[in-house]
C-alpha cells in the first residue's frame, strides 16, 4: 500500500531550496544597491526626489517582505519532505505567507499613493502597472486562502485517520 502523504523526491527538494535561496540572494544584493539606485535615481529625475526616502523605505519593506516569505516557503518545503506539513502548526506558516502577500499588496498601494500625490507618475501605463501588481498580489493572497483551507482540510482528514488505526 502506498504512503498516504508521499514525499517529493530528494532532488527537487534540493533545487527548490537553492532556486529560493538564489532568490533570497538577490533579495539581500537588492537591499545593498537600493539606497545607491535611490539616489542616482533622485540626481537624475529631479521631480522624483522629494519622494525618494518614501520610496526607498517602502521599497526595502517590500524587499525584507519578499525575503521572509521566501524562508518561509523554504521551511514548508522542508516540512513537505520530512512529512510533517500536516500539522495545526503549518497552518500558521501558511497564514504568515499569506499575511506578507497582502503586505505587499498594501506596500504597492502606498507607493502609488506617495507617487500620485506628489504629482508625479501620472502616465497612465504607470498606473496600469501598479493596479496589475495590486491585483496580482490580491490573486496571491486569495489563492493563498484556498490551499490553506485544503491544508486544513488534509490535517482534519489525517486525524479522523489516525483515530481509526
Amino acid at each position: 500500500m502506498p504512503p498516504i502523504s508521499p514525499r517529493p523526491p530528494l532532488a527537487i527538494v534540493i533545487v527548490t531550496h537553492v532556486f529560493l535561496g538564489a532568490l533570497f540572494v538577490i533579495g539581500a544584493l537588492a537591499l545593498l544597491l537600493l539606497p545607491r539606485v535611490a539616489a542616482i535615481g533622485a540626481e537624475s529625475a529631479p521631480e522624483y526626489a522629494r519622494i525618494t526616502p518614501a520610496l526607498l523605505a517602502l521599497s526595502i519593506t517590500f524587499t525584507l517582505l519578499a525575503m521572509a516569505t521566501l524562508v518561509i516557503l523554504a521551511l514548508l518545503v522542508a516540512r513537505i519532505f520530512r512529512g510533517t506539513v500536516l500539522t495545526r502548526s503549518s497552518l500558521g506558516w501558511v497564514d504568515a505567507i499569506i499575511v506578507a502577500v497582502a503586505t505587499g499588496a498594501a506596500i504597492v498601494l502606498a507607493t502609488m499613493l506617495v507617487i500620485t500625490s506628489a504629482g508625479v507618475g501620472n502616465a497612465p501605463i504607470f498606473a496600469l502597472f501598479q493596479i496589475t501588481a495590486m491585483l496580482a498580489l490580491a490573486a496571491l493572497a486569495g489563492i493563498g486562502l484556498v490551499l490553506r483551507s485544503l491544508l486544513r482540510h488534509a490535517i482534519f482528514l489525517r486525524a479522523e485517520l489516525d483515530e481509526v488505526v
